[in-house]
This record gives C-alpha cells, structure tokens and sequence, in this order.
C-alpha cells in the first residue's frame, strides 16, 4: 500500500467526517439548549466519534482501493454519478450497521435532548439526511474525478497558486515514445490506433502509480512522466518503471497482437535537470516546465529510434544514480539537435 494511497484516503476520510459533523451541528443549532450541547459534545465524541471515524475510513477506502479501479475505463461523467450513487450506498448501509450498534449495543445520553436527535437520524425516513449526503457524495465524487485529471499535484498547485510566479526546480523527465507509430496508424486506422494508445498508456497508469511518477502530458503517442522527489531513489524508480511496463506490454504481446495486429514496443529518453515551472494560459490553465532538460529528453528519445536502442539516459541522471549504475552502459558523445555541446549518452544494459 502507497503512501499517497493512504493519504489520500485519510484525506477523503476528513472530508466525509467535516460534512457529517457540519451536518450534525446544524440539524441542531436550532434546537438545543446551552445544557443540551455539553451533554451532545460529550456524548458523541465519547461514544459517537469512534464509531463514525471507522464509518468515513470504510467510505474513503472503498472509494480509494475499490471503486477507483471498477470504474477507471469509464467516462467522466458516468464515473462521477456511479461513485456519488455507490459512495452513497455504501454510507447508507453502514448508517444503518451503525443505528442499530447505538441504539442495541450502547448506552443511551442522560440528555432526552441528544437521544432524540439520534433517534431522528436513526430514522430510514430522515429526507434532509438522504438529500444532503447523495449532494456530498456527488461533489466529493466530482473532486476526486477533477483530482485524477488534474492530477492532485498540479490541482493543489493551481488552487494555491504554487506557480503563479515562475520558481526552478530539480526534476527527472522521461520521454515515453511508441515505436513505429506512424506505420502502426496507417495499416491499422486511426480510430484502431487510438484504441491502442489507449490500451498502453492504462497499463502505463498502473506503473506511475507504483514508482511516485507524475504525467507531465500526453501528446500524441507520447507520455511524458516526471518526479517532484527528483533523488537518487527516484532515478531507481525510472529504472524499475521502464522495465515493468515493458514487461507488461511483453506478457499482453498475444492480447495486443490478436486485437490490433501489433505488439507496441515504446523507445525512452530520460535526463535530468533544473527546469522552471509555472501556470500558463487563462482558459485552460495548466502548470508547464520550460528548459534545456526537456529538449535532451526529446532528443535522447529520437535518438532511440536512430541507433535502435530501448532507452537512452542523459550524463545529468547518470550523475544523480547511487545505486544502479552499474545497469547503465556509456556509449558516447553525441550532438542533440538544439544542444551547442555534445552529450554523454547512456544505455540500459540487458
């Protein structure tokens, strides 16, 4: 288990234990007396809280580690209703799981007032309640949807405003090319090819999430992932990414050959190096990385079709490897386009 799965989920989890608390105070500011809310407040997070912490982690989780994965081949929109009405399911029956635990199982309040208002929630006819929670379920099902195409780096960014002013960074960028492409597209056709684009860049999705990667952009045929812990632990995972997802494409070889009549095989530049990150345009308001970096990756990637190699790393990653370095191989200098020097090149060995 990641951490940022578990973040993520203890993050969802907050958030369903704020609407249900904000709920909670408001079904009563009306209604209780000075003397009702101490008894309330000593009541719910004595007897209560426990119970709807373990309510919001078993909602959080189910939408971390199993209705993400169901769902992550349908469109936005659908993806969005099923959650908020599965999301909502899912709380209704422990809702009910947990009115009958307090009400059989726990002792009452010694407030009439608190036992009322958790008898009016117990209550399967409770419309407010059904209203509000399908509401938040529904808007909590949008944010995790904006989140994952964003991604929740860049959509905390953009919020915060991160990189409202440009700042430099360190980062690793690897350029993820799929070999023969144009060959591929025309006996195939266009919409076929896209179909197969889409079926490597899903199996690519699986590795990203397992080495910490990020998806700078997708163009065309073309991945670019990158590293914000840009170390020598994260030049290890470009390592192991590359393979395993090489390794996947080679174990679904029969699949891809029987469905599209081609087995993709993709070419790799990595390099590494200080960009300047920042938010560009209004419309579509995105965060860009600009610099020399990016340029060697590009042409390390062409580079690997021109000399037919699977991946090619730039002297800055190979500087930044502690372990591992015997799995690179030097083979040269050679002069990128756009470059005013030469580059040292490394290969991956066997």
């Amino acid at each position: 288990m990641k951490m940022k799965h578990i973040f993520r989920m203890l993050t969802l989890a907050v958030m369903w234990l704020i609407a249900i608390m904000v709920f909670d105070i408001v079904l009563n500011i009306k209604i209780f007396q000075s003397e009702d809310w101490l008894a309330y407040l000593e009541y719910t997070f004595t007897s209560i809280l426990p119970f709807v912490l373990v309510y919001c982690l078993v909602i959080s989780a189910s939408d971390v580690f199993l209705l993400r994965k169901m769902l992550r081949d349908y469109p936005f929109a659908k993806v969005v209703f099923i959650k908020a009405i599965l999301q909502f399911a899912v709380m209704y029956f422990i809702h009910f799981v947990g009115t009958y635990i307090i009400f059989e199982l726990m002792p009452p309040s010694s407030n009439e007032a608190v036992n009322a208002h958790y008898a009016y929630l117990g209550s399967s006819l409770n419309i407010f309640y059904i209203i509000y929670f399908f509401v938040v379920s529904f808007h909590f099902s949008l944010y995790a949807q904006v989140s994952r195409k964003f991604g929740s780096t860049n959509l905390y960014d953009i919020i915060m405003g991160t990189y409202f002013k440009p700042k430099e960074a360190q980062r690793i960028f690897m350029f993820l090319d799929l070999n023969q492409s144009t060959t591929i597209a025309e006996e195939i056709g266009h919409l076929k090819y896209s179909r197969l684009i889409q079926e490597c860049f899903s199996k690519l999705t699986h590795h990203i999430e397992n080495y910490d990667a990020e998806v700078y952009q997708y163009v065309g045929d073309e991945a670019v992932l990158t590293w914000q812990k840009s170390n020598s632990i994260a030049a290890q995972q470009c390592l192991y990414l590359f393979k395993d997802f090489q390794d996947n494409l080679d174990a679904t070889a029969h699949e891809f050959k029987t469905e599209f009549g081609w087995v993709p095989k993709f070419k790799s530049g990595v390099c590494y190096g200080t960009v300047a990150i920042a938010e560009v345009g209004d419309y579509k308001r995105d965060i860009a990385f600009h610099g020399t970096v990016l340029n060697t990756g590009a042409r390390l990637c062409q580079l690997c079709k021109e000399i037919n190699e699977d991946i090619l790393f730039s002297n800055s990653f190979f500087s930044l490897l502690t372990h591992g370095v015997d799995r690179l191989d030097y083979i040269g200098d050679y002069m990128l386009t756009g470059r005013t020097s030469n580059e040292k090149v490394y290969r991956l060995l066997s």
